[in-house]
């Protein structure tokens, strides 16, 4: 077995603080048997952390239905959590 390709990238989103960040990593594995013709897969994974907790979400494939799942949400909660800080702040004066 070995690796075709490597990438990954990560982006701390509060370094000051506790250090929360988003990142990914993808590679290609190939591998190679006797007598079979040469297979490839990918290994893809996005790492979340917050300060002293980390997840590392899992792909397996290349559906985007589980990526595409958790951007919808987080868009949903970006203009959720918007709408609820100006409430918060009209309700303040």
């Amino acid at each position: 077995m070995g690796q075709v390709m490597r990438q990954q990238n990560h982006v701390f989103i509060e370094p000051e603080s506790c250090g929360s960040g988003v990142g990914y990593y993808l590679s290609v594995n190939e591998y190679t048997r006797k007598d079979t013709p040469v297979t490839y897969s990918m290994s893809a994974t996005v790492v979340l952390t917050d300060c002293a907790h980390k997840i590392d979400w899992q792909f397996e494939d290349e559906g985007t239905e589980k990526i595409d799942a958790a951007i919808t949400m987080l868009q949903e909660f970006r203009k959720k959590l918007v709408e609820t800080a100006k409430v918060v702040k009209r309700l303040n004066k």
